[in-house]
């Protein structure tokens, strides 16, 4: 509720014999902290067997179960112990390649370079 009067504030205005007040600067903070000499960053990649959609070995795996035999694996191979982990940022991907000729292809309309 205080939001919307807050927001209905700034689209009423002000009135003309209520002065402006005067500009003052704000530290910048955007929610994360700063970096501390403490702070440990892994980067570790690790993906999962690829099975067909519906069918195959992996067809009743949920992806939480995927992602359980992934972490194990990744802290392992790290030598991490699961209380030390902090925050997890984990990434999938669908797409391998965006583009759809692959960087050794020509297309067989474009101009041949001399030999």
């Amino acid at each position: 509720m205080q939001r919307l009067q807050v927001v209905l504030g700034h689209l009423k205005g002000r009135p003309a014999s209520d002065p402006a007040p005067a500009p003052r600067a704000a530290p910048c903070w955007n929610g994360v902290p700063l970096a501390s000499e403490e702070d440990v960053v892994v980067v570790h990649g690790r993906r999962t067997a690829i099975g067909r959609s519906g069918r195959g070995g992996f067809k009743d795996t949920t992806p939480d179960e995927l992602l359980s035999a992934v972490m194990t694996a990744v802290l392992q191979d790290v030598k991490l112990s699961p209380d030390q982990l902090g925050d997890i940022c984990v990434v999938t991907s669908q797409i391998l390649c965006l583009c759809l000729l692959s960087i050794d292809s020509v297309h067989r309309g474009s101009r041949q370079w001399p030999a």
